[in-house]
């Protein structure tokens, strides 16, 4: 499912939102801790505004999520604990 459409605005979206529920975070805590506001953040996981490269780059520093996981949906690199709960 996640790996279905690709860099799709609503998959992105849909991707981000599953980790963030895996990890079992506010949308609030999950944006501050990469360093995001909410403000910021909200939209890209909400199917608003497509995710930047800036936001990407700070979800995977704090995350270790993968831009290929980020914008195309692939699990290989994902972080174990995160790719067993998918």
């Amino acid at each position: 499912m996640l790996e279905e459409r690709e860099d799709d605005i609503e998959a992105v979206a849909a991707r981000l939102k599953r980790v963030r529920e895996i990890l079992d975070l506010s949308k609030k805590d999950f944006a501050e801790s990469a360093g995001l506001t909410e403000q910021t953040y909200g939209p890209f996981e909400n199917a608003k505004r497509e995710l930047s490269l800036t936001a990407a780059k700070k979800l995977r520093k704090r995350y270790g999520l993968p831009l290929e996981f980020m914008y195309f949906g692939k699990i290989d690199d994902l972080p174990t604990r995160i790719s067993k709960a998918l």
